[in-house]
C-alpha cells in the first residue's frame, strides 16, 4: 500500500510539473504573440536608427565640415559688406549656403549619410533583417528612418544657422559695424529648415526606389542641378505645358528659400536660376507634398523588397 501510494504521489507530482511547464510555455507564447503598441515599437525603431547613425564616422565628419562652412559664412557676413550694414536678404542667402546655387555644400553631404546610406548599406551588408527585427515591422522601420533623417537634417541645419549668426554678429561687432535686421531673416530661415528636413526624406525614399547608393546620389545631385532645369526648358517649349515648369519640386524648394523677389540688374538672372515664379509659401507646400508622395512610394517598395 505504501509503495502504491508513493507511486501515486510521484505520478501526481510529475503531472503537476508537466502541467506547470505547459502553462509556463503557454504564457511565454502569449507574451511573444502579444502585439507591441505602435508607439513603443516606433520609439524602439527610432532609437535603433539613431544609434546606427551616431556610430558612423561619416556623421561626425559631416557635422565638422558643415560647421566649418557655417563659420566661413558667418565671416562672410561680417566682411563682405565693407562698412555698410549687411542687408537682411544677403544675410539670409549666406546663412542658407546660397539657395540659388542649389545648397551643394550641405545637401550633397546629407544625401550620402542621412539618406541613401540608411537604406542601401543595410541591404548591401545584409543588415536589413536585423533592422526589421529591431523595429518589428518594415513599415515602422522605414518610418523611423524618415523621422530620424528629417530630425537630424533639420537639426544640423538649425545648428549651422545659429553658428553662422553667432560668428557673423561677433565679427560685425568687433569691426564696429551695425547689426543687420536679424528678425527679418526668420521667416525665410524657417522655410529653409523645413526644406532641409525634407531632403533626407527624399534621399531615403529615392534610395528605396533605386536600391543603389551611387545611383541615388547621382540622381539627387544631377537632377536638381541639371535635369529639372532641362525638363523645365523642354516643357516651356511645348504649347500649353509651360506652366508645369513652375511646379517642379526642386525649383519650388528654391522659391521657398528665396526671401524676397529678386530686383535690380541681377533680378532676371537670379529668377532664371530659381526656375519658378511660385511664392515662398506655395513653393514650400509643393516641395513638402513632393517629399510626402515620394515617401509613400519608397515605403511601398521598401516593404516588399526581399532581404539578401
Amino acid at each position: 500500500m505504501r509503495e502504491t501510494s508513493g507511486m501515486a504521489g510521484a505520478s501526481g507530482t510529475s503531472a503537476m510539473n508537466v502541467t506547470g511547464r505547459a502553462s509556463h510555455h503557454r504564457t511565454d507564447q502569449a507574451a511573444v504573440r502579444s502585439p507591441t503598441p505602435i508607439g513603443t515599437a516606433f520609439g524602439r525603431a527610432v532609437r535603433f536608427e539613431s544609434r546606427q547613425l551616431t556610430s558612423l564616422r561619416s556623421t561626425g565628419v559631416l557635422a565638422s565640415v558643415v560647421g566649418l562652412l557655417s563659420c566661413a559664412n558667418g565671416l562672410g557676413i561680417g566682411f563682405d559688406g565693407g562698412e555698410a550694414v549687411p542687408a537682411a536678404d544677403s544675410v539670409t542667402d549666406a546663412l542658407q549656403f546660397s539657395p540659388v546655387s542649389m545648397q551643394v555644400p550641405l545637401i550633397a553631404l546629407m544625401i550620402f549619410v542621412f539618406g541613401a546610406g540608411s537604406v542601401t548599406v543595410e541591404f548591401s551588408r545584409g543588415a536589413a533583417r536585423t533592422t526589421w527585427l529591431a523595429a518589428g515591422s518594415r513599415g515602422i522601420a522605414f518610418a523611423a528612418k524618415l523621422a530620424v533623417g528629417a530630425a537630424v537634417g533639420a537639426g544640423l541645419a538649425l545648428g549651422c544657422t545659429l553658428l553662422g549668426v553667432t560668428v557673423g554678429a561677433v565679427t560685425l561687432g568687433v569691426r564696429g559695424v551695425g547689426q543687420p535686421d536679424w528678425g527679418a531673416t526668420v521667416p525665410t530661415l524657417l522655410c529653409y529648415l523645413v526644406v532641409m528636413g525634407c531632403w533626407p526624406v527624399i534621399a531615403v525614399s529615392t534610395a528605396a526606389l533605386i536600391r543603389n547608393r551611387v545611383g541615388t546620389a547621382l540622381v539627387l545631385v544631377l537632377w536638381p542641378l541639371l535635369g529639372e532645369r532641362l525638363a523645365g526648358i523642354a516643357l516651356g517649349m511645348m504649347p500649353g505645358l509651360g506652366g508645369i515648369a513652375d511646379w517642379l519640386p526642386f525649383g519650388a524648394a528654391r522659391a521657398a528659400m528665396l526671401g524676397a523677389e529678386p530686383t535690380g540688374e541681377d533680378g532676371g538672372f537670379v529668377q532664371s536660376l530659381v526656375g519658378t515664379d511660385l511664392t515662398q509659401g506655395t513653393g514650400l507646400l509643393v516641395f513638402c507634398v513632393f517629399a510626402a508622395v515620394l515617401a509613400c512610394a519608397g515605403a511601398y517598395v521598401y516593404g516588399r523588397r526581399d532581404a539578401p
